[in-house]
């Protein structure tokens, strides 16, 4: 293993359970660099982005690792300074097409908790970003909630952005709706955007995928709009190339708080079209990260089974699906310190084996081809944890 560290900072936020909340999670204030995210780039590297901010001004940055195991110098995304917001289960996102172009979306805020979908694309693997746009079309309104944005891009080249949006929210309302908007021509251009889900927790990420048929993945907590206030995770499935998503509940855990519990589903989709989710609960016998799996296309579920015996209050899991079944996961739990593990999922027998742990690490990341796994994560309240663990061992 090969540690490396950036300077970086973000503080676990844990939601109350006795006021219903929209905090999105508790930032922590000054300088510094935030929110990393990591993603393949499809041809045996990855690509790294975080928020850097520097006297108050907020910006996303990019590097590229030809290995994982060293980075280029940080390349500016968004072109107007300033344009970005820390939020600490939702940073920004990165997608890259077939032909290596390369995605990143992201929130940025122009009032407390409510801003901007924006987009940039680079077409020279991201060592340069042409002018980013706004994905949501009511941006010249007044500002309201748009955030935990998602994005994918399929083998055609139609890339897809999803995110969470409160622009019809009234407040009586429990919970916002996912919109969608979609390109046809490498993210030049976007569809007018449309809601497709209601009844969303607006605090918890979205996440999209797809599967080698098409099919896109969309997973998300839900809030019901009367009774009980049950966060249950949801799958939607889209087979028509976005135009509806059918949805399924993934587990029925009865897990009712009325507070924003800041932690959205893991999903990830295998070369067999297996569907992974892992998710946090407070509901059941004991709360923490579960897991299920899905053989036909997310029609059924198997049985939630508990990701690690161990775990205290296990939350923020991330998690992405090898070639050859296996799911690399990690999650961050509670101790002394706050910690951050990473292992390998079997689908068939439900084996998590460990492979690394590291404290004071929070809100991890992770990326995997066939030769290695990146996690990235917050450290120390100050330093982007950045470790690189082969998977030839």
């Amino acid at each position: 293993m090969k540690p490396m560290t950036l300077v970086i900072l973000l503080l676990l936020c844990c939601a109350s359970a006795t006021a219903q909340t929209h905090d999105h999670g508790a930032m922590q204030s000054g300088d510094g660099n935030f929110n990393p995210f990591v993603a393949s780039d499809g041809r045996g590297g990855f690509y790294f982005a975080y928020l850097q901010r520097k006297n108050g001004v907020s910006n996303v940055m990019l590097r590229h690792s030809v290995d994982g195991a060293s980075f280029s110098p940080p390349v500016r995304v968004n072109d107007r300074d300033g344009d970005a917001t820390v939020r600490n289960e939702n940073p920004p996102k990165i997608a890259v097409s077939a032909r290596g172009d390369v995605y990143v979306c992201w929130a940025n805020e122009t009032a407390r908790w409510k801003g901007n979908i924006r987009f940039a694309r680079s077409t020279d693997e991201g060592k340069s970003f042409l002018p980013a746009i706004t994905i949501n079309s009511d941006s010249a309104g007044e500002p309201t909630g748009h955030a935990f944005q998602s994005v994918a891009t399929d083998r055609s080249g139609r890339i897809y952005v999803v995110w969470i949006d409160e622009r019809a929210k009234k407040p009586a309302d429990r919970g916002a709706e996912i919109w969608i908007s979609t390109s046809d021509d490498r993210g030049q251009t976007f569809s007018r955007d449309r809601r497709i889900l209601s009844q969303v927790c607006e605090c918890c990420r979205s996440n999209i995928q797809i599967d080698t048929s098409g099919r896109l993945l969309l997973a998300y907590r839900t809030v019901p709009n009367e009774g009980p206030m049950y966060r249950d995770v949801v799958l939607a499935v889209s087979e028509d190339r976005g135009a509806s998503f059918p949805t399924r509940v993934v587990s029925h855990d009865r897990w009712e708080i009325n507070a924003c519990p800041v932690a959205g589903p893991a999903l990830c989709v295998d070369s067999a079209n297996r569907i992974t989710v892992i998710w946090f609960t407070g509901g059941g016998d004991r709360a923490g990260l579960y897991y299920t799996f899905s053989s036909d296309h997310g029609v059924s579920f198997s049985s939630r089974r508990l990701l690690d015996a161990d775990q205290k209050l296990g939350k923020h899991a991330q998690a992405v699906a090898r070639a050859d079944g296996e799911i690399v996961v990690a999650w961050d739990d509670s101790g002394e310190k706050p910690f951050t593990q990473w292992g390998t999922l079997n689908q068939q027998s439900g084996l998590l084996r460990k492979r690394g742990v590291r404290t004071e690490v929070i809100y991890p990341v992770i990326a995997a081809n066939k030769n290695a796994l990146v996690v990235v994560g917050l450290q120390s309240n100050k330093d982007v944890f950045i470790e690189t663990d082969s998977l030839k061992k």
